[in-house]
């Protein structure tokens, strides 16, 4: 593996590991009112997909290129591979458990501005690096 993907494994690592505190900062949140006053925010489904594709194309893809290289690494690639789906499966549990997929109780203008606004970026990024190519 070079170094410039060593790197990049290790920055997308500690990323993760921040966004994961990140969600049990939010669970604890939630966790201070009562069940029927927990509710899922947008900004809790934009964490979950920030840790999906974080895991995917920061941690999986470079494991899977450094397993097809060294054919050795299989097995910690498809460990790490199962133990990213395992964080998220224990995410979406917990959220469940707690009563967390409830639809919002209130939410402000600026919050759905915001939503949209990171919506329309990543759709406008996934569109020209789809059908915009050099």
């Amino acid at each position: 593996m070079d170094e410039s993907s060593k790197a990049l494994l290790t920055v997308s690592g500690l990323l993760f590991g921040f966004l994961f505190t990140a969600f049990w900062w939010i669970l604890n949140r939630e966790l201070r009112f009562k069940p029927e006053n927990r509710h899922f925010k947008p900004a809790t489904g934009m964490l979950i997909t920030s840790l999906v594709l974080l895991g995917v194309f920061g941690i999986v893809v470079p494991l899977k290129q450094a397993a097809k290289a060294n054919p050795a690494l299989l097995w910690s690639y498809r460990g790490v591979l199962l133990a990213l789906l395992s964080v998220l499966g224990y995410m979406l549990t917990d959220l469940g458990h707690y009563h967390i997929y409830q639809r919002p109780k209130y939410t402000t203008n600026s919050e759905w501005v915001f939503f949209s606004l990171t919506i329309l970026v990543i759709l406008a990024f996934v569109l020209k690096w789809s059908f915009f190519r050099r």
